[in-house]
């Protein structure tokens, strides 16, 4: 979230960011105020924009995997530690630009450590809808 934010508020041309998540209100706001205070947030507890967006639940090998262990060790190394899920962990992330009613472009996470470099992402979508 950390590297998401850093991205989005350093280009005044980044695309605007809005971040669905499966927990209630409450805990988004709980989250949000610690992570993105200025986040535009949407709670989907019941999966609405995941089933949507065809995002699918991960199996063990999603948080297993050597990537997913560098990935959570370089999330301590700036401070992230684990916590406990207020909804489904096992809910993999994705990424969507939409204008309007149509979907432009999408990236579906492999693992639960398989973060983009976003800071770079207007440029992939760029390059990816050539």
């Amino acid at each position: 979230m950390s590297d998401l934010r850093q991205a989005a508020t350093a280009d005044p041309t980044y695309p605007p960011v809005v971040i669905f998540f499966k927990g209630g209100v409450e805990a988004g706001k709980r989250f949000f105020a610690g992570s993105w205070p200025e986040a535009r947030a949407v709670s989907d507890p019941d999966g609405l924009f995941y089933t949507f967006f065809d995002l699918k639940r991960g199996g063990l090998r999603a948080f297993i995997m050597p990537d997913v262990l560098r990935a959570g060790a370089r999330a301590m190394a700036k401070g992230h530690g684990g916590g406990m899920p207020t909804s489904d962990p096992l809910q993999m992330p994705g990424l969507a630009l939409v204008a309007g009613p149509e979907v432009l472009w999408q990236y579906h996470y492999q693992h639960v450590g398989d973060n983009p470099n976003f800071a770079a992402l207007p440029a992939r979508i760029a390059a990816d809808r050539a």
